[in-house]
């Protein structure tokens, strides 16, 4: 028997549709038993009182045995709310010299319990049908009603007592069914609040970790570069031909400008971006000191592209470094006056991902060698960064027209 009274076992598993379950387990057995008592009492004392009873008893056996059979609670809830709220309804209407003191108890407890086990809009429709139907009785029905009211007897009060006593019940483990699932559901969430708190530490842990290594891992690159400039250098010095004296130069240029990423890698948090304004201030005022031209050049450099990845800045960063040398070595000398070279990297705010490079100098080109094979390089990097560039010479200067695309986003 006791084994009978214990919710049986389900597949859910949910904590709270469980609870749902032996919700409806217990109440449907609670009713069927009281629901039954009661109408066998009222079926000795006050017959006319019976019916209703019954009806609900038979409702709830029935809800008890199809809970048992299926273990799912959704369509018992569905068919215990819409059979107990026409039992309600009925029994003010078609008892009409009674007082009916308890249904708006039956009421509230049906309204609870679709809250808690259908959900909101089964709620508030539960409602809004009792309200409707307590509107009319007030209106067409409570005057004749209080009219036609007769003596309550002593079995007509205690089956009052008992039901109002099994209504106070029912409440009260409803609300409390309610408060227990929302102390769950406040410690499952404490208890996931601070799980994910604590695997936040250990993320950013290893991502500090992670960072502090990669940085090292940019500076000894750095350093390595600078090892191999200090070499070349080295063995510039040693050389006696002035045209591999400058080639030694270009070399030292390119490997000083991935030396340059690699320092402002390491110095920054954001180990992913370089801050493409300020890298190319460094970047020019490094290749200025290495080629110390005789004459003075203003450099104009802008950009509306603030954040550049590893894999664009690399080839774009040699692709300037090229142009800025081989402008100072071939296209000014001495002679000129206010010899002046731009730059300029824009966004293509129709093509997002895109980006142009403007180049400009207002000095006059000497063909050499030295230049030919920049330019050669330059159009194998711009072919790197999936791009194309157009080449305007004419008596006002040398403009380089390039078309990039941000491949780190590819």
């Amino acid at each position: 028997m006791l084994a009978f009274l214990k919710p049986p076992q389900t597949t859910f598993t949910d904590y709270y549709e469980k609870a749902r379950f032996d919700l409806t387990w217990n109440i449907t057995l609670v009713l069927a038993l009281f629901l039954f008592l009661i109408f066998c009492f009222f079926l000795i004392v006050e017959p006319r009182f019976a019916l209703h009873y019954g009806i609900g008893a038979f409702f709830t056996v029935v809800a008890t045995y199809w809970l048992f059979l299926k273990r799912q609670y959704k369509g018992v809830a569905r068919m215990l709310t819409i059979c107990s709220c026409f039992l309600v309804n009925t029994s003010i209407f078609l008892l009409p010299n009674s007082i009916h003191y308890i249904e708006p108890f039956w009421i509230l407890i049906i309204a609870l319990y679709a809250f808690f086990t259908l959900g909101k809009n089964w709620g508030f429709f539960f409602i809004l049908a009792n309200l409707i139907s307590i509107g009319l009785y007030f209106v067409f029905f409570l005057y004749e009603n209080i009219l036609r009211i007769e003596a309550i007897s002593l079995g007509q009060a205690l089956g009052m007592t008992l039901e109002f006593a099994l209504c106070c019940g029912i409440i009260g483990y409803i609300v409390n069914q309610f408060l227990s699932t929302n102390l769950r559901a406040e410690s499952e969430l404490k208890m996931a609040n601070e799980k994910i708190t604590g695997e936040k530490s250990v993320v950013e842990k290893l991502v500090k970790e992670k960072t502090v290594l990669l940085q090292e891992i940019h500076h000894r690159v750095k350093n390595n570069l600078q090892v191999i400039t200090s070499l070349l250098r080295m063995q510039s010095g040693k050389t006696v031909s002035d045209e591999t004296k400058i080639h030694f130069e270009d070399a030292i240029n390119r490997i000083m400008t991935m030396a340059l990423i690699h320092q402002r890698m390491y110095e920054k948090d954001n180990l992913g971006e370089i801050d493409l304004n300020e890298y190319l201030l460094a970047l020019v005022a490094g290749l200025k000191n290495s080629t110390s031209p005789e004459f003075k050049i203003t450099f104009d450099l802008q950009t509306s592209v603030e954040k550049v990845g590893m894999k664009s800045i690399v080839p774009l960063a040699l692709i300037i470094t090229e142009l800025v040398t081989n402008s100072i070595k071939h296209a000014f000398d001495a002679s000129d006056k206010e010899p002046l070279i731009k730059v300029n990297i824009s966004e293509i705010n129709a093509d997002p991902g895109f980006f142009t490079l403007n180049y400009f100098d207002n000095g006059k080109w000497k063909t050499t060698e030295g230049a030919s094979f920049g330019i050669e390089l330059i159009e194998m990097l711009t072919e790197q960064l999936e791009g194309n560039f157009d080449l305007v010479k004419n008596d006002l200067g040398s403009n380089y027209l390039f078309s990039f695309k941000m491949i780190d986003e590819t």
